[in-house]
């Protein structure tokens, strides 16, 4: 037996391999459903269409981690027209960060920790 013969194809589907959790169902189901509306920006006269937070990419996630706005520009902006603008635009960071606070609210998603407190600190008088 060679080595060959030990390696599985791993696009061959594993139908009768039990998941937690099955994305290629999830994503079957979603697509039936039709997908989400993109957040729409008014910019320099143009509307900008970007595609729904839910559905970012992980290579758009990972641009807008660190800052590579041009990356995740190209990857969440799907018309090049509409692309072209964002880039001559070069936003300031209050822009890009009003558009991320929509592409949130819309998507109800979190960007990350809560300012109210947590009570794990005091904040009356001991007595």
């Amino acid at each position: 037996m060679t080595e060959q013969d030990n390696v599985r194809d791993l696009h061959e589907p594993e139908d009768d391999v039990e998941v937690d959790l099955d994305l290629d169902a999830q994503e079957e189901a979603f697509q039936r459903e039709g997908s989400a509306e993109p957040t729409t920006v008014r910019l320099s006269g143009t509307v900008i269409h970007v595609t729904h937070a839910g559905e970012w990419s992980s290579t758009a996630m990972r641009a807008a981690s660190s800052g590579d706005w041009d990356t995740w520009a190209l990857e969440v902006i799907q018309d090049a027209a509409e692309y072209r603008v964002w880039v001559e635009a070069d936003l300031k960071n209050r822009q890009i960060e009003a558009v991320f606070e929509e592409c949130a609210r819309q998507a109800k998603m979190s960007q990350g920790k809560s300012r109210r407190r947590s009570g794990s600190r005091q904040t009356g008088r001991t007595r």
